[in-house]
């Protein structure tokens, strides 16, 4: 077919040709001679206007073709350790060998038949897919995969082959060891129909009894008081119809049990248990499975996993000696307050901590680092040197140093010669005593610094006519930044009552005096109530902010939960403030605790790191498990002197993977894709060669189309020089301008 391309309209082409030829024949007229030569130049210059026409046209030549394609027919094929298991029956051969004759052209002619009419496609898979192969060559694959990642192949290979013409997919596995949480995934709707074959004689794993816990899922990190689920898929075979008893340890003693039955031929069950989380700490719960009679494989009858609870309010901690009248009072405000959630301690009979406010989970009054880092507020009644301890006191200091608010309700014993002033404390104190405490009746007045400090906001008169104490220090000294929000009228004259400071990232708070519980016995306490006022407010100043709080977090995460003995995963942190310079050039380390309490750190290379689905500037490493059981790991660094680190992380490592263990193909597994796919299982290869050398194929055509330019040849673009050469020959031999 010929068409013209040309982007000139065709009439101004014709207009412009037309008036050239005009003008040619005109001028020949009136200025040339009649006779050969001049004849012969006319002739030429017609002749070159004409192919000049030609091009100006653009014309091509457009030729279409019709080519059948033929479909294409795709081979996944098992590679992992498992296809070399065979039953345990005389003369049995293992699922490999099985696929191998399947593929086999000889013993089944689908082969050539589908060959015939299809372009077959081989691939292998394991961990992962692999490319394209000739049918010939999946015999020769290497078969040494540590799991098969069944649904992930089958998604990419119908990836690469969307919008194709494909006929079918013959999958040649025994389904075990997908990695899926359970097998509920097989029932959805696949774009190719799916073809599989038992690859070994039904029925031929009557063995030893075996159950599992295959995975546990729990959130690991929930909401003090919310009410959570922990799922644990149990499968086995060989049951004989057996119970089985799924208990649930937590923290090494028994919390629940539930039955649940797995049929004697093979299959999965999920068991549900309901989780209270009625405490902050962090908790290890166990899924144990006992052993069933003759039962050989009992590695795998338990998962561990870690879950932390928090609270999403700040957390308070109320420290103090025998009970008061100032600690009755308080504790009250605390437990009334809506913006913390405290726990409160007093020491009973025989020096032992009891408590009275809040759920104690595992938190004591160790006030350990760790224990610490659970707090935003920390509330210390009148202990001395000897009371408080040397590693108390620095764990405060620190806490202090890293954002944490501390409020000291110190009396004689705290601000005495034995007091906090000689311990690690005495760096972040805000003021200093020099004498005891004097007992009287002391007016009390609101410093022009406490009238602007948020715990005396509101009605400035309020807080002009306010209870007097009965006990105050006569000598006290400021450290250099604290503010006295208080004072009281003494004989000697005014002194510090509450004074305040920043200190680190953290703020400190000193009561001077261990009467300030009178403020609740003010005739006016109905209306008023300044006890309970001051306290609200005074804990929302030392609530941080999300300003003053650290902005250096340091996050960890893992690309999975659970692995097996020799498997690698990766471990990852980033820094969650990404605008921190001070954090450039700083080094990451991970600490990984193993279950035999070895603790091992790692240092972690820069790289770029996946989270929530972006790519962020972080550090990584990859940890080999050597020890099955339940791993911990956390992130640590330090900026600008300051140690940071992260929540802690869990992982639970498998003794083994069900790639190594005898047991039956997941049949339930092949037929649930086939009829998701709209294809078919078969019992045994005979049934599959009928079945796959009667499929029905169509071929699809498709049209190409070719142009070729007829203006842009050698021919017309020749011929336009010739043209014009000639006629500058014959003006030339003719002597003519």
């Amino acid at each position: 077919m010929l068409i013209l391309e040309h982007m000139m309209p065709l009439v101004l082409i014709c207009m412009a040709i037309a008036i050239a030829i005009i003008v040619l024949l005109l001028s020949s007229w009136r200025y040339l001679q009649i006779n050969i030569f001049n004849i012969i130049i006319v002739i030429v210059r017609l002749m070159f206007l004409a192919l000049l026409t030609w091009c100006m046209l653009q014309p091509s030549y457009k030729k279409s073709i019709i080519n059948l394609l033929k479909p294409r027919f795709l081979v996944l094929v098992d590679s992992t350790k498992s296809m070399l298991k065979s039953p345990p029956v005389p003369e049995a051969t293992n699922r490999w060998t099985e696929a191998k004759r399947v593929l086999d052209a000889e013993q089944y002619p689908w082969v050539n038949v589908i060959g015939a009419e299809c372009d077959i496609d081989g691939y292998s898979f394991a961990t992962d897919l692999s490319a394209r192969m000739d049918l010939s060559a999946v015999k020769s694959i290497e078969v040494n995969g540590a799991s098969t990642v069944l649904r992930s192949s089958l998604r990419k290979m119908c990836d690469r082959y969307r919008g194709q013409n494909v006929t079918g997919i013959l999958l040649l596995t025994d389904g075990i060891d997908t990695r899926e949480a359970n097998d509920d995934w097989t029932t959805e709707k696949w774009p190719v129909p799916i073809y599989s074959v038992r690859l070994e004689p039904p029925a031929a794993w009557e063995v030893e009894p075996n159950i599992r816990v295959d995975s546990v899922t729990t959130p690991r990190r929930v909401t003090v008081g919310w009410e959570t689920e922990l799922k644990a898929l149990i499968s086995g075979e060989g049951t004989k119809g057996q119970a089985i008893n799924v208990q649930l340890f937590r923290n090494g003693a028994l919390l629940n049990e539930a039955p649940t039955q797995i049929p004697d031929g093979g299959g999965a069950r999920e068991v549900s248990f309901k989780l209270q989380n009625p405490q902050i700490g962090v908790y290890t719960y166990r899924i144990y499975l006992p052993p069933l009679p003759r039962e050989v494989y009992t590695n795998d009858n338990e998962y561990i996993v870690n879950v932390m609870v928090i609270d999403s309010k700040n957390r308070l901690l109320y420290v103090e000696g025998p009970p008061t009248a100032g600690y009755r009072f308080l504790k009250r405000v605390l437990q009334d307050n809506k913006q913390s959630t405290p726990l409160c301690f007093f020491r009973g009979p025989k020096g032992k901590y009891q408590v009275s406010v809040g759920v104690q989970g595992s938190m004591t009054t160790d006030m350990t680092e760790a224990q610490l880092a659970f707090f935003k507020i920390v509330i210390l009644g009148d202990f001395d040197k000897e009371e408080l301890g040397e590693q108390r006191a620095l764990n405060l200091a620190k806490f202090v140093e890293d954002g944490g608010s501390l409020v000291l309700l110190g009396g004689t014993k705290a601000w005495g010669p034995s007091g906090w002033d000689n311990t690690p404390l005495k760096k972040i104190l805000p003021m200093k005593s020099h004498g005891s405490m004097v007992d009287g009746k002391f007016p009390i007045s609101i410093t022009p610094e406490g009238r602007a400090h948020s715990a005396f906001q509101g009605d400035a008169k309020f807080w002009e006519e306010m209870p007097p104490v009965l006990s105050a220090f006569a000598d006290v000294t400021l450290s250099a930044g604290a503010e006295s929000l208080v004072t009281a009228e003494t004989g000697n004259g005014s002194v510090p009552l509450i004074v305040a400071q920043r200190y680190g990232q953290g703020k400190v708070v000193a009561i001077c005096t261990d009467t300030l519980w009178k403020w609740q016995l003010d005739p006016k306490i109905s209306e008023n109530r300044p006890f309970q006022r001051f306290w609200d407010q005074l804990l929302v100043w030392l609530s941080p902010t999300e300003k003053e709080g650290t902005t250096r977090k340091l996050d960890i995460f893992a690309d999975k939960e659970q692995m097996f003995l020799g498997e690698q995963i990766e471990i990852s942190s980033r820094l969650a403030d990404q605008n921190d310079k001070s954090a450039e050039g700083i080094t990451v380390n991970c600490e990984v605790t193993t279950p035999d309490k070895r603790t091992i750190p790692f240092t972690m290379a820069k790289q770029q790191v996946i989270a929530s689905g972006k790519s962020y500037a972080g550090f990584a490493f990859k940890f080999n498990a050597e020890v099955p059981g339940l791993h911990q790991a956390v992130a640590v660094t330090e900026v600008e002197g300051k140690k940071i680190v992260s929540d802690p992380i869990s992982f639970f490592v498998k003794t083994y993977t069900p790639e190594e263990v005898p047991r039956p193909a997941k049949i339930e597994i092949l037929t649930a894709l086939a009829a998701g796919s709209g294809g078919k299982f078969c019992e045994n290869a005979n049934e599959l060669n009928e079945v796959l050398s009667s499929l029905n194929f169509s071929k699809k055509e498709e049209e190409t189309t070719k142009y070729f330019s007829l203006w842009q040849h050698w021919a017309a673009i020749g011929g336009l020089i010739v043209l014009l050469s000639l006629e500058w020959i014959i003006r030339k031999l003719r002597n003519m301008p």
